[in-house]
């Protein structure tokens, strides 16, 4: 299994080569769950109708009306326009997590501190059994409690738990930058102690902490190969032991 990650800013940056590496991978029989984002336009969104945009570590704060918008663009407008995009390539796609077909289960992070934002506890494998095999599984980072309340998860989290939880072999960061940078150069390899001095010194700052901090969680738990990159046929930065 490969669990791929793709932010809301990479949307626009996806060429016809990841959709030729998809459907190679479909055709090897492998089972590809891809996690999207959406923070560009959930910020756009907020700025418009005057909600404020905080993030806390490179998380972002989510109010209940902030929650309510963000649930409407990743559910209603991110994901399908996402699945248009398959489709167009001729690539079979399963929507899940929306409207009743929530795969990630979860809780509150820290409610006093990010409101309604949480982290991945366990999925719903039966929905998993049930996806075609020959289809990419499209989700997007919404979670849900076990008394129905939603949570907005970051989504290089919710994707580093579904790795997790699905023992997947590969996880891929796809990002609006080549990987990660220190200095202005590509680090090609980092281990998760040189990835920890950089974070230490300030050399990794942002958005990109979540994404180290993902990687290193799934390393912990088991998966085999994280990758950070702008596209799959990019070296990116590969964080091993």
């Amino acid at each position: 299994m490969i669990i791929i990650k793709i932010g809301g800013n990479a949307i626009h940056q996806l060429t016809e080569d990841f959709f030729k590496q998809i459907q190679i991978w479909l055709d090897q029989e492998k089972q590809i769950i891809i996690v999207h984002g959406g923070g560009q336009l959930i910020t756009a969104a907020s700025q418009f109708f005057d909600l404020p945009v905080q993030k806390i570590h490179g998380i972002r704060k989510t109010s209940p009306a902030e929650m309510l918008l963000t649930q409407g663009l990743l559910s209603d407008v991110i994901q399908p326009y996402f699945a248009q995009l398959f489709q167009q390539h001729g690539i079979n796609c399963q929507p899940l997590n929306f409207n009743g077909y929530t795969l990630l289960q979860g809780q509150y992070l820290d409610q006093s501190q990010y409101g309604q934002v949480g982290q991945v506890t366990s999925i719903k494998t039966q929905l998993l059994a049930q996806s075609p095999t020959n289809s990419v599984i499209l989700i997007n980072s919404l979670a849900q409690t076990s008394q129905g309340q939603l949570l907005n998860v970051n989504a290089d989290q919710a994707a580093q738990a579904l790795a997790v939880l699905t023992q997947a072999q590969q996880l891929i960061l796809l990002t609006d930058v080549p990987g990660i940078l220190v200095d202005q150069e590509l680090q090609t390899k980092l281990t998760p102690a040189l990835a920890q001095q950089f974070m230490q010194e300030g050399q990794i700052t942002g958005g990109m902490i979540p994404k180290i901090k993902a990687a290193l969680a799934s390393l912990k738990d088991g998966v085999q190969q994280i990758t950070i990159t702008d596209q799959l046929d990019h070296p990116g930065t590969t964080i091993t032991h």
